[in-house]
This record gives structure tokens, sequence and C-alpha cells, in this order.
């Protein structure tokens, strides 16, 4: 924990760095840009990006695999000013999965079909209101809601599986007040002492099983599990940091055509364990080959102290983890469309 703990304070350290350094560069910008900058209303807009990797063997004598891959995301914003408010919302959608091998195999004498597995799923949804309070600080309010799409699949030899979440199983409800730092149109660190988080488990199933973090299931006194007697809601105060860093117009002619979001997210539950900080951190990098190809690198690093993890031994039995350090990264060629 305490590598992760340092590794966040590093990155949020560069970021406020980097966020100084183009607030300097923003004078070097031309008119027309820094004008339209100033504008109070709407600005609107949205990034699709669609990838799609196939691969096909036929006798391939150097050896392989046969697979197929779709992965999507869609991100979406709509920000509002009018003289000293601000409000921002954003929306990002994302889903992929995944077949590799062959449509078919058989094992033990039956034959099976081989299923697509997710490589992605996410909706989140944010919303953030401020109202200038003194040059780059803001009084602000937010709420961030998070959930995923389809279910999510532990499987076993590929013949079957166990469900390890679902759709709203779970989902987060995020709510606060604090301070927004906003030195420039690229960067903002949103500071809440005042937090309530919900955490809400919608499949009974895995609120008997205490996933998430909710309580489990009350036991008889043979020790069996009373079906539905777990809670399906956990509720936690604590301190908030958001921290956002988006650029698309940079001023190197080699970047024109690169697009950088990250966005860290840390959360500390002041009533249970506060110093296991909850730590979620999604970087998207997009460049722009001709017209609608482009090249995307999305890395995704979550630690959360109430989220089991699992795998799979020898004998294709689901053991049980605890919280691990959790790390995705995916990297594309696809169809790619902003408006």
């Amino acid at each position: 924990m305490k590598k992760i703990l340092l590794t966040v304070f590093i990155a949020g350290f560069s970021l406020l760095s980097f966020a100084q350094i183009t607030d300097n560069e923003s004078a070097l910008r031309k008119n027309d840009v820094a004008q339209s900058d100033e504008e109070n209303g709407w600005k609107t807009g949205a990034m699709t990006n669609l990838q799609f990797n196939n691969t096909k063997l036929y006798n391939w004598a150097s050896g392989g695999e046969n697979s197929v891959a779709l992965n999507a995301i869609v991100s979406a914003f709509a920000n509002y000013k009018n003289g000293k408010n601000v409000w921002d919302n954003s929306l990002d959608l994302g889903y992929g999965i995944m077949r590799q091998g062959t449509k078919t195999f058989d094992l033990d004498g039956e034959t099976y079909n081989r299923p697509f597995k997710k490589t992605d799923d996410k909706i989140e949804l944010v919303s953030k209101y401020g109202r200038q309070a003194f040059k780059n600080w803001y009084y602000a309010a937010l709420l961030d809601f998070k959930t995923q799409i389809t279910d999510g699949k532990n499987y076993i030899l590929d013949t079957g599986y166990t469900v390890t979440s679902k759709r709203m199983s779970p989902a987060y409800l995020t709510g606060g007040i604090g301070l927004d730092y906003k030195p420039n149109n690229y960067f903002s660190a949103y500071i809440s002492p005042v937090t309530a988080r919900f955490i809400y488990v919608w499949s009974q199933a895995l609120a008997d099983a205490g996933s998430f973090g909710v309580t489990p299931a009350e036991v008889d006194e043979n020790g069996k599990m009373i079906a539905g007697t777990g809670k399906n809601l956990k509720t936690e105060f604590g301190g908030y940091v958001r921290i956002q860093y988006t650029r698309t117009d940079w001023n190197a002619e080699w970047l024109k055509n690169v697009g950088l979001t990250t966005k860290l997210n840390l959360f500390s539950n002041y009533l249970d364990k506060p110093q296991n900080v909850d730590v979620d951190w999604e970087t998207l990098i997009t460049w722009k080959l001709y017209k609608f190809f482009t090249i995307s690198f999305n890395t995704h690093l979550m630690y959360d102290d109430d989220t089991k993890t699992f795998e799979v031994n020898e004998l294709g039995e689901t053991i049980t983890r605890g919280p691990k350090v959790q790390f995705k990264e995916i990297l594309g060629l696809g169809f790619s469309y902003s408006f």
C-alpha cells in the first residue's frame, strides 16, 4: 500500500507541475483560441473509437491461435460557463470483448462453444458545479456515478464460470463539496474533505456473499448462510480528491494530432481503515493517423480495499483472494470520430 501511495503522490505532483507549465504556455496560444476559451455558454463535444482485431491461422507451422476482439470507447462532455459559474459534465462509456482460440473445442468427449470474454466494461457519469471564489479557485460540488453494462465472469477452463459482478452490482455514487483548482482549461484538482460514497449491490447473491464491501448474509446456528439477508447498500464517509488533465491543442507541431486525458481519483473512508486509500487512475492517449483512423492507448489502475480478487487453480477451482492492485491496458488501431 505504501508503494501505491508513493506512486500516486509522485504522479499527482507531476500533474500539478505539468499544469503549471501549461498555464505559462497558454499565453503563447493563438488569439482566436484564447478568446474562445473566455466565451460564456455551452461547449460540447464527443470522441468515439472503435477497434477490431482478427487473426486467422490455417496450418500455420510456427504456431499460434485464432483470435477476434472488439473494443469501443465513447467519451462526451457538456460544459457551461457564465461569469463566475462553471458546470462541467462528462460521460465515459467503454466495452470490449475477445475470443482466443477456435470457436468450438472438444474436452472429455464433449464439444463446447468457446465464449467471448469481456475485456472492458464501464459507465461513468460526472457532474461538477463550481462558483469562483478567488483567482483559480472555485467552491465546488461534485456527483460521480459508476457502474458496468454486463456480467463479470470468472471462467473455469472455458466450460463454466462464476459471476463476480453484474450491472448495478456494484454501482458507486460519490457526492461531495469542496474546492476546485483550475489554473487553465486543461487541468482541474478537486479536493473535498466532506464526501459521501454509496456502494450498491443489486444482485442479492453477490450481496449475500459480501461482495464489494457490503455486509454479507447472516448465518444460522449451523453456520449455513441465510439467503436474502445480505445488505445491498454500504455507506461511506470520507475525503475525496479528483485530479484531471485533458489536452488536445498542443503547441508543438508533432503533437497536433495527439490527445491526452488522465484522471486520478483518491478516496479515504474516515469510518473504516482511513489509511487504506482507494485508488482509481485512468489514462487515455490517442493519436490520429489519417482522418478517421486512430491509435489509442488506455491504462487503468485500481485499488479498493473492499474488492476481492479471484484466481483459478490447477484443479479449475475458483479461489477468492484479498484486495490486490488491478491493472488493465488496451492498445489498438481503430476507427475514430470526434464532433
